[in-house]
């Protein structure tokens, strides 16, 4: 009796294994709920020769499309997620009260891996330069953070997972920025005094639901329209739907729709694209209505998704960029009223990175108390105008940096962001502390100038700028 029995459940087996193969060889395609590109079959053959990787990028191509594919995972997840209250997918945590969240926000909650004083103050004078770029065309300027669910609710974060209570990179970073005269909406308080309200993120997502993206839309149009005529919708009362699902739903259940309850507001949407807008592709895209003449620039990451049709139907124009890092030079075509950032908790570090792409604002250069030896750069055409970045020895990274152009009786002088940027990093070679600096000069400079960089105070000499006029 065992043997047929042993035979049976062998088969049976062998069965269930082939069933994911077969449904591929026949055509089976799930659909893609993970909000990421899957993987592409891989050639066989690349310019002319066997192709080494194949069997790595079949194995990707395989793991990402196999027969059942995301029925298997969500019954895995699902029994993982009952018996452990926990996943095997590294981009989620199991939270209490059916929430999920994003693990990348874990440092943010955590207390861990948080920015220095040092490059916080860096962040601040980075947003200080964009804003006096801003301000220099007659656009007002505000920054915010839009905080990780986390920090809005960590009640509902694993017991396992202590925070250190170590004070965070969005707390100090406006605590900078008030220092450094810049205007911001703080999202996370305003988000915290409405905790009573109702829910405001969704269950399942990274992201603020519509009742949380409404409160920071009416902080945004008192920001940027407080004179102008729009709808604040403060007599709407919801509707609840059960059909909420989400980014981390799909990362671990995207066999299953969603069933989470989440608000409905109605709101009716009432704008159009730009002619030949692709919203969904676009990083950059624009909308007008004929609420009012109120233009705004929001430079925006997936939390402004759902600040889209609110805006847009409450603003005479709006223009969307999720480019980063910021590029100003779309303002040239375009000058909006305001401009307004909106950046997600977790990617505050990221704003180190790169320089923004902002043409500089001439200024005077303070006057210098010492010598600092060289410094090296490398300039190149970016966006139509000429970046110049570079790097220079100092124990300490300087807070304000100038960069001087001088030829006969010429002089301009120009504040640089302070970073230093990975292809200026390359230049560094025996520097024990490399530091940066980046900037884009503006048009209507040509000649040879000799350059000097004036960091702090300590001032530093480079090689001849040659720019010439194509």
């Amino acid at each position: 009796m065992k043997k047929p029995f042993f035979i049976a459940f062998t088969a049976l087996i062998l069965a269930v294994s082939m069933v994911p193969a077969a449904a591929l060889l026949f055509g089976y395609e799930a659909e893609n709920r993970e909000n990421r590109p899957l993987a592409r079959f891989p050639s066989l053959f690349e310019r002319g020769k066997v192709n080494l990787s194949f069997p790595q990028g079949f194995d990707s191509y395989f793991e990402d499309h196999f027969g059942f594919r995301e029925e298997m995972v969500s019954a895995f997840h699902g029994i993982t997620m009952s018996l452990l209250h926990d996943t095997q997918n590294e981009k989620v945590i199991v939270g209490k009260n059916h929430m999920l969240f994003y693990a990348e926000t874990l440092d943010d909650y955590m207390g861990l891996a948080l920015l220095s004083d040092e490059e916080i103050a860096r962040i601040a004078a980075c947003l200080r330069i964009e804003k006096e770029y801003c301000e220099s065309r007659g656009i007002s300027f505000t920054f915010s953070v839009a905080p990780n669910k986390n920090s809005i609710y960590g009640e509902n974060m694993p017991d396992r997972l202590a925070p250190t209570h170590e004070e965070g990179n969005r707390a100090r970073l406006y605590a900078a920025l008030a220092e450094e005269g810049v205007p911001t909406v703080d999202f996370a308080a305003l988000l915290l005094a409405h905790k009573g309200d109702g829910q405001l993120y969704h269950d399942r997502d990274t992201h603020w639901n519509e009742r949380g993206a409404l409160l920071a839309y009416n902080a945004i149009m008192a920001r940027v329209a407080a004179d102008a005529d729009y709808e604040t919708y403060a007599e709407l009362i919801p509707a609840t739907r059960y059909d909420d699902a989400g980014d981390l739903h799909n990362f671990v259940l995207p066999a299953l729709s969603g069933s989470r309850p989440r608000p409905d507001y109605g709101i009716e949407e009432a704008f159009t694209y730009d002619e030949g807008a692709r919203p969904a592709q676009d990083t950059t895209f624009g909308t007008v209505s004929g609420k009012n003449d109120v233009s705004l620039h929001l430079f925006r990451d997936s939390f402004g998704n759902a600040l889209l049709p609110l805006l847009s139907t409450n603003l005479g124009r709006v223009k969307y960029s999720a480019e980063f890092p910021y590029n100003y030079t779309l303002l040239d075509a375009d000058a909006p009223d305001a401009v307004f950032i909106e950046l997600v908790e977790r990617n505050i570090k990221n704003l180190l990175l790169s320089a923004p792409m902002m043409p500089a604002v001439e200024t005077e250069a303070p006057s210098a108390g010492s010598e600092g030896g060289s410094a090296k750069y490398t300039a190149f055409k970016s966006g139509g105008y000429m970046k110049v970045q570079g790097c220079f020895d100092a124990a300490v990274q300087p807070q304000r940096i100038f960069l001087t152009l001088e030829k006969e009786e010429e002089s301009h002088s120009y504040e640089a962001f302070p970073i230093l940027e990975e292809q200026a990093a390359k230049l560094a070679g025996s520097m024990e502390n490399p530091r940066g600096f980046s900037l884009m000069l503006p048009e209507g400079l040509s000649g040879e100038y000799a350059l000097t960089l004036n960091a702090d105070g300590v001032l530093y000499t480079l090689a001849p700028l040659n720019l010439t006029e194509e």
